[in-house]
């Protein structure tokens, strides 16, 4: 719980969510003065910028809960022959799928978990 709230990536997210959905309200009520000065686009863009705040709030929401990295992480063991069990998420198909591959698509899988497991390349870790 406390990684997912208080992580590097979180806080980022926090920060991010409070400057925008402040700052599109601030545009909305902007607009609604030029609107109301007697532009009568303004009113267009007075409800563009909730919804702009509202949708802000969901992706935070969306990417504060995302739990990808524990599937992922075990589906990376899994084709690197480190763990034989898939996560209990995973559908049918992509079990049979799995299970059936050809030696090629193995070795490949094989280079794709090695990736994995080193993470992400990100500008701060090539």
């Amino acid at each position: 719980m406390r990684q997912r709230w208080l992580s590097r990536r979180a806080i980022s997210l926090h920060v991010a969510l409070v400057v925008c959905v402040p700052g599109c309200l601030v545009a909305m009520w902007w607009q609604v003065h030029v609107a109301l000065s007697g532009n009568s686009l303004g009113w267009v863009y007075s409800v563009e910028w909730p919804f702009f705040a509202v949708f802000g709030t969901y992706v935070w929401w969306n990417l504060i809960h995302d739990n990808d990295a524990v599937g992922t992480r075990a589906l990376a063991r899994h084709f690197a022959g480190q763990g034989p069990e898939l996560p209990t998420e995973a559908p049918a198909a992509l079990r049979q799928r799995i299970e059936e591959e050809d030696p090629e698509m193995a070795a490949y899988n094989a280079y794709l978990a090695s990736l994995a497991e080193r993470g992400a390349k990100t500008w701060r870790r090539q």
